[in-house]
């Protein structure tokens, strides 16, 4: 079998995917970071970071469906990139299945958490963008569209 991943180097700053693409392949951070975040008219929510070791792209990589997110790299970083096509080879089909459910719901949670927001109680959550990173993001973000 030949080799199914490719290696990416990006710098701080680029713009991986966007909400809405339709790329569907799963990376793996190797070296960096990734600052995972959706948007809402002029405000930029972080969602997660994503550092060396983790990975990011499951949901399009199980479903096949549009990214749920937009991810921008903190800092020069190197991924690994690994192709949906690889799935068929390699995850059995009563998997790819339970994988597409599970997929599915943290998507209609994804969308309700967008919608509603979270009320939280004594809980240490994701620290909010200064106005300023907010600022940053978001002109990266628009620059991209153009």
């Amino acid at each position: 079998m030949e080799d199914i991943t490719e290696i990416i180097k990006i710098s701080k700053d680029t713009i991986l995917c966007r909400e809405g693409d339709d790329d569907s392949d799963l990376y793996m951070v190797s070296k960096g970071s990734l600052l995972i975040c959706s948007r809402s008219g002029h405000m930029v929510t972080p969602l997660a970071y994503v550092k060396a070791g983790e990975y990011f792209g499951e949901m399009s990589f199980f479903d096949n469906k549009k990214r749920s997110a937009d991810v921008i790299s903190l800092e020069d970083t190197t991924l690994i990139r690994v192709p949906t096509s690889s799935l068929k080879d390699q995850v059995p089909t009563w998997l790819l299945v339970m994988a597409k459910r599970m997929t599915h719901k943290l998507r209609i949670m994804g969308q309700v958490i967008k919608d509603k927001g979270i009320k939280r109680h004594n809980v240490v959550g994701m620290k909010p963008l200064s106005i300023e990173q907010q600022r940053h993001y978001y002109e990266l973000l628009t620059k991209f569209l153009s």
